[in-house]
């Protein structure tokens, strides 16, 4: 016991030394290096896309009628994690020159019908923001942190700059037409490219200036008359732009993401680490004092009836509990066919987990990787049917299963299937709305295209190398009756047990839920691998745990029908993420609002994407909890002496 708490204790600290380590400046992948520009080179400005901390529904900036674009649009090969995440990435005319700053350029003028008059209303009175790019930076509102002196007070950066402002008073939308862009960089350092410059910062400051004329504003007007938008008429709206360059060699270029990671305090992460550090110890307490103490002493007496059978003739019956069970404990699953698949799935989504943060961890997934975690979670998943085909037959064959590649191409097929028809219904609704985040027909058949010819096969030879393998033995027999089960008491019926079991470990991960909840949805970035690590590390301890006093609560009762109840408890939490989900959204965001943005299409997509990051979940901590289930069974009765 003391070796496994000091191993733990290691990883933990280890884990808290990656933690304190800046993410951003480990090594970057080809193409993510930096770029040096020298006196006067274009610098190019990418648009993106529009989105909400309030809507989940973002559109690509030139789906919008109100915005001006070029007539010729280049657009650059965007990875599967930038299209899924809803990414569109085009080309400008902004004209920025590196170093030579411009007091004001016209963009264009463009004609707004009364429509597109309206629509410009509705994104601005639902906090629509506007996401550019320089540098694969993106463009940043200035934040401060509160409470410091403003003098030496910490910059922060929240990607994006609003399309607009909404007066709640007198129900007035205005359109911000004007932006001031402060562009920082530093002088690159030694060599021969040490005149060159590299840019380290962009903030955007937008403004709404009632501006038909074709020409600049007036900006040295603090008081000048704001674009009035959201009625029902068409205007004439005049976009322009001043560009100011700043050398600020306060910032390397290595660190030039802190101040975008930087907008959450650590401290609440370490205060979440706490919290779930106590739970766990007050957990380990249970399970080393008290079960493991009754089991010693069930174990003892067991042995002892076992021996009085030829000794004394005592009965073994006179027992009672979990030792009653060794005769139908490891009974066949029922529905194994149906288990067996979905464990190995299980196994899959786990693995691709921890590979996924172990690179995010190695600085392979920076912030400069645009859509790098999608992309290389769904690499890894692809990567990762053979286990599933593996740990899936191997259990298959082990229950009594004899068809070995139904069983592997059901666990190729059962949760990508089941995936892509939910996900197809969404995108239909995507489509219908134009919203970026609906996929192309293209991507969906890159997606099927790499499942059919990477996933299926792994799966199938994992699954064709499992089944070949000896089953597992068990270490007592199976009866050919099974025992009847006497009736449960409250706590142990499904839906009590399953509430039960969740608690503890929706406990340990509440708090780092809420960063992970605000990153999905509200565009903030969550880079705190080592942080991650930690606390999946406790929540992997905490849900194991759980499911072992679970299971032992349910033997002891006379439930010999664990195997489906064991995989249940290790997923229960997941029920208490998707009801947090929900509080989050109605706390949080307002998507259901009325409106042409707003209404039942973001609501329904928050709702679909949140039952599936709760079964994405629920299926890694299943899977934990099974297993974990599993050896502690075969362990307690292994230990008891059986004539």
């Amino acid at each position: 016991m003391s070796r496994r708490w000091f191993t733990i204790a290691a990883a933990l600290c280890a884990c808290a030394l990656i933690t304190t380590t800046n993410v951003a400046s480990a090594f970057y992948i080809p193409s993510m290096g930096p770029r040096t520009f020298s006196l006067g080179e274009r610098v190019p400005l990418n648009v993106n896309r529009v989105f909400s901390e309030h809507v989940p529904l973002p559109f690509a900036y030139y789906d919008l009628p109100f915005v001006c674009k070029p007539d010729k649009v280049h657009r650059p090969w965007l990875n599967i994690g930038e299209v899924l995440r809803g990414d569109r990435i085009a080309s400008s005319d902004y004209e920025l020159l590196m170093d030579v700053n411009s007091t004001c350029k016209v963009l264009c003028t463009t004609q707004l019908t009364a429509s597109a008059n309206r629509e410009a209303g509705n994104f601005a009175a639902q906090d629509y923001l506007v996401e550019w790019i320089v540098d694969k930076l993106p463009g940043a509102s200035v934040r401060y942190r509160h409470g410091a002196d403003p003098e030496t007070r910490e910059k922060t950066y929240e990607t994006g700059f609003r399309i607009g402002d909404y007066d709640k008073t007198n129900g007035r939308a205005f359109l911000n037409n004007h932006v001031s862009m402060d562009i920082l960089y530093e002088r690159s350092r030694g060599g021969a490219g040490s005149r060159g410059r590299r840019i380290v910062g962009f903030e955007v400051r937008p403004r709404s200036i009632a501006n038909a004329s074709g020409g600049c504003p007036n900006l040295d007007d603090p008081d000048a008359p704001r674009l009035v938008v959201g009625e029902d008429k068409p205007i004439s709206v005049t976009y322009s732009y001043s560009v100011n360059w700043i050398e600020d060699p306060a910032v390397r270029w290595s660190y030039r993401w802190d101040r975008y990671l930087s907008a959450t305090n650590p401290q609440v992460h370490w205060y979440a680490i706490l919290n779930s550090a106590i739970i766990i110890l007050l957990l380990s307490g249970v399970v080393a004092i008290i079960l493991m103490r009754m089991l010693n002493r069930d174990i003892a007496m067991f042995n002892d009836e076992e021996e009085g059978v030829f000794g004394r003739g005592e009965d073994i019956e006179e027992t009672s509990g979990w030792k009653l069970l060794h005769g139908d404990v490891f009974r066949a699953p029922t529905a194994g066919g149906l288990l067996a698949p979905l464990l190995g799935t299980t196994v899959q989504v786990m693995y691709t987990f921890i590979a996924t943060i172990a690179l995010g961890i190695l600085g392979v997934l920076s912030p400069s990787y645009r859509g790098g975690l999608l992309t290389t979670g769904i690499v890894v998943f692809l990567l990762m049917g053979g286990a599933a085909g593996y740990y899936s037959g191997h259990l298959y064959k082990t229950w009594g299963g004899g068809n070995w590649f139904k069983n592997a191409a059901m666990t190729a097929t059962l949760v990508p299937v089941a995936l892509l028809a939910v996900e197809l219904v969404l995108n239909m609704f995507l489509w219908y709305r134009a919203s970026s985040a609906a996929m192309p027909l293209s991507t969906i058949v890159l997606l099927f295209v790499l499942w059919l010819l990477v996933e299926l096969p792994l799966t199938l030879l994992g699954g064709w190398v499992g089944f070949r393998r000896p089953p597992y033995s068990e270490p007592v027999r199976t009866n050919a009756i099974p025992r009847p089960i006497p009736p449960q008491p409250t706590f142990l019926r499904p839906v009590p047990s399953v509430l039960l079991a969740g608690s503890l470990p929706f406990a340990v991960i509440f708090i780092e839920l809420f960063f992970v909840l605000k990153s999905i949805w509200q565009d903030a970035f969550y880079y705190e691998y080592g942080f991650t690590i930690i606390v999946g590390l406790i929540l992997s301890l905490t849900v194991c745990e759980t499911t072992v006093i679970m299971v032992w609560l349910s033997l002891n009762s006379g439930q010999h029908k664990w195997w489906w109840r064991a995989f249940a408890y290790g997923a229960s939490s997941s029920v208490y993420i998707f009801a947090y989900s929900m509080v989050f959204y109605f706390t949080r965001l307002r998507a259901g609002m009325p409106g042409v943005v707003g209404g039942f299409v973001p609501t329904l997509s928050f709702f679909v994407h949140s039952l599936l990051i709760s079964a994405a979940y629920a299926l890694c901590t299943g899977s934990m909890g099974f297993f974990a289930a599993y050896f502690f069974v075969r362990r307690i009765y292994r230990m008891v002496k059986l004539s």
